[in-house]
C-alpha cells in the first residue's frame, strides 16, 4: 500500500497537519520532542487502530481538545485500488473507523488492509524483554494476513481473562462455566499454535539470510526456536487438571499465552551472550525480515485477487543507535527494489542526507518543529 495523503487533527502534539507524500521515501527531521515520532505513530494507527506508543486511546488526544481524527488516502500499487481510511475518537466515546465512507463495525476487520512494519529503539525489548514481547511480535505479523488467526487470538484472550477472574474469586468457580471457557481456549489454542509454528518455519530462513547480509560476519549463525505449550499435548486436559493449583496462584499456567520465541546466536541465547552491536543487528534483521515475509504474503494474496500490496516501512530514530557500518548496510538494503514506501525520522540532517544520497528513488524531506510539519 502507498499512503498518498495524510491529514492529522489533534493527535498528540499534531493539531492540524496535512502531508502530500512521496510514493517512495519520506524523511522527517527535527529535534527530540517536536513530533516526528507522532507522525509515524499516526500512520501506524491507521493500520492497526491503535497507537504504538500508548495503549490508552484517550491519551493520544491533544491536550485541551476533545477529539482526534486521522485521515489517510491510500492506493494499492499492485491493483491501483484506492482506499480512504478515517479513524477518529471523541473523548468519552468509542473510536470510530470508516473505510471508503462506510463504518467498520469490528476494528479487527480492518487489520491487514494496510500492512505495516515499524522499527524503533523500543524493539530492543524483543531481545531484552519478557516472552510477551516475542509473542506480540509473532501475533502482529500473523494477524496482518490471517483474519481467522486474529479472531481466535481475540477470543482466546477474552476467555483467558474471564477464567483468570474466576480463579481469583473467593468463591469456587462454577464448573459449567469453567468447562465452556476451557473448551473455547483449547479450540483457539490449536489455531494459534498452528499459525505460530508455520510462521516460524517460513520466517526463519528469511531472517537468517538477512542477518548475514547486514552483519557481514560469516561466523555468526542466528536462529529462532518456537517453544510452545502444545509440546505437552492438547490444552483442554491440562486446564481441567490444573484448576485447583491455579486457584492457589490465581491465574492460568498453561496455554499459548505462555509460549516463547527463543532467540539464539551460535547456539546460545542472544540476551546473555550477544554484544550490543549483535543485539541491534539481530532485532533490526528480525523486523526487516518481518517486512519481507509480509510482502510475500501480500503478493500471494494479490495473486488470489485479494486487495493487498507492499507493507509500509517506518524507521523511527534508529540511526543514532547504530554504528556507521550498520547504518550503511541498512540504508543500502532498504534503498533496493524490495521495499515499497518508507518513512524515516532522525534528529540529524546529515544522516538523512546520507540516506537520500544513496538512493535513486523519489523522496520528500519534511521539517518537524513543535508539532508543525513543513516540506523542505
Amino acid at each position: 500500500m502507498i499512503l498518498r495523503r495524510l491529514n492529522v487533527i489533534n493527535y498528540r502534539n499534531l493539531q492540524d497537519v496535512t502531508l502530500h507524500l512521496s510514493d517512495n521515501v519520506n524523511c522527517f527531521v527535527g529535534n527530540n520532542g517536536m513530533g516526528k515520532t507522532n507522525v509515524l505513530d499516526a500512520v501506524y494507527y491507521l493500520s492497526f487502530c491503535k497507537s504504538s506508543l500508548n495503549n490508552l486511546d484517550a491519551a493520544n488526544i491533544h491536550h485541551g481538545d476533545d477529539f482526534f481524527m486521522l485521515d489517510g488516502r491510500y492506493v494499492n500499487e499492485a491493483t491501483e485500488v484506492e482506499e480512504h481510511v478515517v479513524c477518529s475518537l471523541q473523548r468519552g466515546q468509542r473510536k470510530r473507523l470508516r473505510r471508503n465512507d462506510k463504518d467498520c463495525k469490528r476494528l479487527a476487520e480492518h487489520v491487514g488492509l494496510v500492512p505495516l512494519v515499524i522499527i524503533s529503539p523500543s524493539d530492543l525489548e524483543l531481545v531484552a524483554g519478557g516472552s510477551e514481547e516475542r509473542r506480540r511480535f509473532m501475533d502482529m505479523v500473523i494477524a496482518q494476513y490471517d483474519p481467522i488467526y486474529l479472531e481466535r487470538l481475540v477470543r482466546y484472550q477474552r476467555a483467558l481473562a474471564q477464567r483468570n477472574a474466576l480463579l481469583k474469586a473467593e468463591d469456587k468457580p462454577d464448573a459449567g462455566l469453567m468447562d465452556v471457557l476451557e473448551a473455547m481456549m483449547s479450540e483457539c489454542a490449536a489455531t494459534l499454535y498452528e499459525g505460530r509454528a508455520r510462521f516460524v518455519e517460513e520466517f526463519t530462513p528469511i531472517f537468517r539470510q538477512l542477518y548475514g547480509q547486514l552483519c557481514n560476519t560469516p561466523d555468526e549463525s542466528p536462529d529462532v526456536c518456537y517453544e510452545s505449550h502444545a509440546e505437552r499435548g492438547e490444552l483442554l486436559p491440562l486446564l481441567k487438571e490444573g484448576r485447583e493449583r491455579e486457584r492457589i496462584v490465581g491465574y492460568t499456567l498453561h496455554g499459548p499465552h505462555k509460549d516463547n520465541l527463543s532467540l539464539l546466536l551460535n547456539g546460545f541465547e542472544l540476551r546473555r551472550e550477544g554484544s550490543q552491536g549483535q543485539t541491534k543487528t539481530y532485532f533490526i534483521s528480525m523486523k526487516l525480515a518481518q517486512y519481507l515475509y509480509l510482502k510475500r504474503k501480500s503478493e500471494s494474496r494479490t495473486g488470489q485477487g485479494m486487495a493487498a500490496g507492499s507493507p509500509i516501512l517506518l524507521l523511527d530514530d534508529i540511526f543514532d543507535k547504530l554504528d556507521a557500518g550498520r547504518v550503511a548496510c541498512i540504508v543500502k538494503y532498504v534503498s533496493g527494489d524490495a521495499f515499497g514506501q518508507i518513512f524515516i525520522t532522525d534528529t540529524n540532517r546529515e544522516h538523512l542526507d546520507q540516506i537520500l544520497a544513496s538512493t535513486v528513488r523519489d523522496y520528500k524531506l519534511f521539517q518537524v518543529d513543535g508539532g508543525q510539519v513543513s516540506a523542505t
